[in-house]
């Protein structure tokens, strides 16, 4: 006998089931009619059914499986399928989105917008405090006065670029309100205020106390993360083009929120597996018209001082550069006060650095003892690397979130001498005369504590002449049209695409009545379509069965709404949804090709059918990697999927890996040291069987190393080509199949996918399967969190020698998966395969 799925419905009298350990009550008699005799079983069915209903008590005792039973009604509310029109859905899944504010009640919660509610001004108008009439929650409007379609463009440029964003380290936007010839956007209220306000002595502040060490370390860390997000990890990628100290917010636990997107300009990834590369300089973009340079003085990298200069990704690098420099010192980037050598922050700390005395540049507001001396030069070191002349020699920001999350050790990339630097600004050169290099006899000697080369004579930089251009947003003497990618629908009406209630009939024809032709695959308690909508855009569409099943009720509604909230270039992106005429439709923007589990295991031996290759596989798992690190880190709220399989890959048409299934996820709320806050209520194991976690399984509790389990074992998935879950093999686990290897010290090698033919990269091969054991330690602590996994991908194998003495026996293994074993064992023992 050979079952696709086993689906068990325990009965209503589900209490009636005595534990395996209790004495064994003779049933009542059934009914003539109700009794069906198996004469081919024998007189061993009556023994075989008594087995089976043994392991469905062990089963159930064990709190494996969640069970659907008849149930007297409770009081508990199933609201958003009341009469499955989606009405109060409707309200939870755009609840988190940005809407339209009535000016009213924006009026209403500034105080008639007063001048005591100003929090502050710049950019294109003035920013209020306002408290929301309807619900009392605190919001910051931003209000954009002035006229003009300049100012409408900028309204709408950071309109769209903010809208669909979703990061911690990023200002929410909330909505946006038109009236009459005021633009108004409305966000989250940030009570601690920009970065400026409380790192630079104000006459408000005089007598603060500084801002302490670690909360300085954790706001370029936050920041860094921001811009990691928009570079890499959308669709498109966005230069922010402003990135300032007036722009980082902070919130009430300090912590960084990228701010201000008025100046923002597009990228459009190429989306070739041959192009994507952890090196940005590796990548292919295609660029958003982009000729004028937008952004603050001070910040603005060298690159945009010359005429028909282009915004890229390192334009951001170096303005965070000066960031880091700023924070570091307590000082501005530009500051008057000071004499000529010092009133430009970066020249003058490049000139600390080449006299091997880059500490002086620290803010001597600082404790002594508060901080450690190496943590201060090291990120002096960095701020220094982010600002090079040259861009191509900066770093990129996702290196910059690996060394500043510890995951780089050893030296930095050593600085160059900046006496053959031309100066960032030259206060003394004429704006009608060209560059000078008056070239000085000099002598330099290396000094070992920094790697930098010291000049002991002073020579003249070389400097920007008068024929460059710059503009301060503060002035508007940019050009701030969004890129031709960004759809204008009229002057005044501004449309952002949210999730929403979709009609039964567009659906039914978009998928030709869920025709055949249109099915996509078998997922998550349902079938996916394939169909266009009225609208153009291709979806997805999910059609869950047994919708009058609460559970299934409970998924579907979790699963809008989570998707909702979500943002990211591997996760599937949510359109919309339908509960018309019965039935429970969950639709997705379409970049769906088929299920990694389908390219893995379904072998197709059809002439022209080819196998997953080397390359795929490994970007697939890295993209993966990614996604499961932004919901575990990166995100407001941190979420555990819980559901991570092979099947919850979606692939497109050039391989790219997005992660659905989130109908058993788990939103937790962080606290003030940004750990999770879970609820100690909820302790039912959910998940697919072979992908749970050994702790999961006993505890019930959800937390981040779970998901790296499964994360683990799709990774294994991937490297042999076997299902998690095999009863035609000896070995059913594949995690149980690699552990008996490692423990025989067999060549790991031997468990690479025969139909590879041996065409796959060594060095990456050997990662992959060591990266799958690790990550399916049955010990959590022994797993690596998956911003080391993503550490590891981008080929720092470090991790790999320190676990190497952490290793577990093949009895500690078996101990810990006593659970699955036993029902493995009981399973078998049914022949079912």
């Amino acid at each position: 006998m050979k079952l696709n799925r086993l689906c068990i419905i325990l009965p209503a009298g589900l209490d009636e089931i005595a534990p395996h350990d209790h004495p064994q009550v003779p049933p009542t008699p059934p009914a003539k009619e109700e009794v069906k005799k198996h004469h081919h079983r024998g007189g061993c069915g009556s023994q075989v059914l008594a087995f089976f209903g043994d392991s469905l008590r062990r089963l159930y005792d064990s709190k494996w499986v969640g069970c659907c039973q008849p149930e007297k009604p409770k009081k508990q509310q199933f609201g958003a399928f009341h009469d499955l029109e989606g009405i109060q859905l409707s309200e939870k899944v755009g609840g988190d989105n940005p809407r339209i504010f009535s000016y009213t009640e924006l009026f209403i919660g500034s105080n008639g917008f007063s001048e005591d509610e100003i929090l502050g001004s710049g950019g294109f108008g003035k920013v209020y405090k306002a408290v929301l009439p309807s619900d009392g929650t605190v919001v910051a409007v931003k209000c954009l006065t002035e006229k003009g379609e300049q100012f409408e463009k900028t309204f709408e440029a950071e309109l769209v670029a903010v809208a669909h964003l979703r990061h911690r380290n990023l200002v929410r936007l909330r909505g946006w309100c038109v009236h009459e010839e005021q633009l108004l956007l409305v966000y989250d209220y940030m009570p601690n205020r920009s970065l400026d306000r409380v790192l630079f002595r104000r006459p408000e502040n005089l007598t603060a106390a500084p801002l302490d060490w670690e909360r300085r370390r954790k706001i370029i860390g936050g920041l860094a993360a921001a811009l990691h997000y928009l570079h890499e990890q959308l669709e498109t990628q966005i230069i922010h083009r402003d990135v300032k100290t007036s722009n980082v917010m902070l919130d009430s636990n300090y912590n960084a929120r990228l701010g201000d997107f008025g100046l923002a300009r597009w990228l459009e990834h190429e989306l070739e597996y041959k192009t994507r590369t952890p090196s940005m300089r590796n990548q292919q973009f295609r660029l958003a018209e982009s000729t004028r340079i937008g952004g603050t003085i001070g910040y603005l990298p060298p690159e945009s001082f010359r005429r028909r200069s282009v915004a890229t990704a390192k334009s951001d690098v170096f303005s965070f550069g000066i960031v880091v420099l700023e924070v570091v010192s307590g000082r501005r980037a530009v500051d008057l006060t000071y004499s000529d050598e010092q009133i430009i922050l970066l020249d003058w700390i490049r000139r600390l650095s080449d006299e091997g005395k880059p500490l002086q540049a620290g803010d001597h507001r600082l404790p002594d003892g508060s901080y450690a001396l190496s943590d201060m030069e090291r990120l002096i070191h960095l701020g220094l690397l982010c600002t090079l002349h040259n861009p191509q020699l900066r770093p990129n920001m996702k290196w910059i979130v690996e060394l500043l999350s510890g995951n780089i050790s050893g030296k930095l990339p050593s600085l160059p001498s900046f006496q053959s630097h031309p100066r960032y600004i030259s206060l003394s050169s004429s704006s009608n005369t060209s560059t000078s290099n008056t070239n000085t006899p000099t002598s330099t000697t290396s000094t070992a504590s920094s790697n930098t080369t010291v000049t002991s004579t002073s020579s003249t930089f070389v400097t920007a002449i008068g024929e460059t251009i710059y503009a301060t947003a503060e002035f508007g003497t940019c050009d701030f049209s969004p890129s031709d990618n960004v759809s204008r629908r009229g002057s005044k009406h501004f449309m952002v695409e949210t999730p929403k209630e979709i009609s039964y009939k567009e659906i039914i024809s978009a998928t030709n009545n869920f025709a055949d032709s249109h099915r996509v695959s078998e997922v998550d308690f349902g079938t996916a379509y394939h169909g266009i909508l009225d609208d153009g855009y291709q979806v997805l569409v999910k059609r869950l069965g047994m919708t009058k099943c609460p559970a299934i009720r409970t998924r579907f509604s979790s699963e809008l709404q989570n998707l909702a909230k979500l943002r990211h270039r591997n996760l599937i992106q949510l359109r919309g949804w339908c509960t018309e005429q019965g039935e429970m439709l969950v639709v997705y923007d379409y970049s769906a090709n088929r299920l990694l589990g389908h390219l893995l295991f379904h072998h197709d031996n059809r002439v022209g059918h080819s196998i997953l290759r080397w390359h795929h596989r490994y970007n697939i798992v890295k993209s993966l990697a990614s996604a499961i690190l932004y919901l575990h880190e990166e995100w407001d709220e941190q979420v555990i999927h819980r559901n991570i399989t092979s099947s919850s890959v979606i692939l497109d048409s050039d391989m790219n890996p997005r992660l659905g299934n989130f109908a058993l996820a788990e939103f937790l709320t962080r606290n003030d040291h940004a750990h999770k806050a879970a609820s100690k209520g909820n302790k039912s194991v959910r998940g697919i069987f072979g992908y749970m976690s050994p702790e999961y399984v006993e505890s019930g509790e959800a937390t981040p190393m779970a998901d790296v389990y499964s994360f683990g074992v799709v990774v294994l998935e991937v490297v042999t080509g076997q299902m998690a879950v095999d009863f035609r093999r000896p070995e059913v686990l594949v995690v149980s199949r690699v552990q008996e290897f490692e423990a025989q010290k067999r060549p790991l090698e031997d468990l690479v996918d025969i139909r590879l033919n041996c065409e796959y990269d060594h060095r990456e091969l050997m990662r992959l399967i060591k990266l799958g054991i690790a990550c399916t330690r049955s010990n959590p602590k022994l797993r690596p969190s998956m911003r080391q996994t993503v550490s590891i991908l981008d080929g720092n194998d470090q991790f790999f020698m320190a676990a190497k003495q952490k290793k577990e026996s093949r009895e500690e293994w078996k101990q810990k998966n006593a659970s699955s074993l036993s029902l493995i064992k009981g399973i078998q023992a049914l022949g079912i395969q």
